[in-house]
Parts: structure tokens; sequence; C-alpha cells
């Protein structure tokens, strides 16, 4: 099996105060998903484990330090000749700076949206959409994965 198309992306569930969830939009540059929102986070580099690529992304894209509290969703999804597993994390930070720094090159614009207006920026069918579907409908908060 040729593992050159074969790879794991990670995500994280970002919550602020009001309940609302953190997006980012990719730049038009991109090859894959150009001028589409998204819930951040990157690929896996070989050798890596999941939750340190997550840290790594939020750090590298957003300058912000998370902690990967538990997974929420694991899918998979087939495109032309790749193979992609998502993993999404609910992660935590110790404080959300007012204005969120973002790396330009990755991120074309970041902002919050409430479980009302996610599907404005995602559409219904995106992974990322079904992913925050299943956790608002759930009432789950970040920690305790309860309601």
């Amino acid at each position: 099996m040729d593992q050159n198309h074969q790879r794991i992306i990670v995500s994280g569930v970002l919550l602020n105060q009001a309940g609302e969830v953190f997006l980012t939009k990719r730049p038009l540059t991109k090859t894959i998903a150009p001028g589409k929102y998204h819930l951040p986070g990157g690929h896996v580099d070989f050798g890596e484990a999941p939750e340190e690529a997550l840290i790594r992304e939020f750090a590298e894209e957003f300058r912000l330090s998370v902690k990967p509290v538990r997974i929420i969703r694991v899918f998979s999804y087939v495109y032309d000749t790749n193979h992609t597993v998502g993993i999404t994390y609910a992660v935590e930070v110790q404080e959300i700076p007012e204005n969120i720094w973002f790396d330009t090159n990755d991120n074309e614009a970041v902002g919050w949206v409430d479980e009302n207006d996610y599907v404005t920026y995602l559409g219904v069918a995106d992974h990322d959409a079904v992913t925050l579907a299943a956790f608002f409908k759930k009432g789950e908060s970040l920690e305790t994965g309860t309601p």
C-alpha cells in the first residue's frame, strides 16, 4: 500500500466563554479547500502523536497553547487518490486573547460563530459541520463530554 496517499489530520473544537466555536478560513492559494472555513488543525507528521500534532498546529498557526481534552469524532474519507483519517478533539486554552494572531500563510481569516451560524460557514455536509452538529446536539461541555 502506498503511504504517500494516506494521511492523518487533526482538528480542534475550541469554545469561548459565550459558547462560540473558533473557525478559520483557508487562503485561496491552498490546494485543498481554498477559501473554505474549517476547524483549526493540520496534518500529523510521520512518527508524531495526533495530540502532539494538534498542539504544534495551534502554536504555529495561532500562537495558542492548547490542551487536547478528549476525542469528539474520528472520520475517514477518500478524495481522488488520497485516503484521509481525521480526528477531532475538544481543546482547552488557559486564556483566549481578545485578538487571536494567525499565520496568514495558513489562514485568511479567523473568527467565532455560535451553534446557529456555523452551518452558514461550513455547509451542512462538511465533515466539520457534521462534527459540530453532533457536539452541539448533545449539549456537551469541553471538560466532561456531558451536558
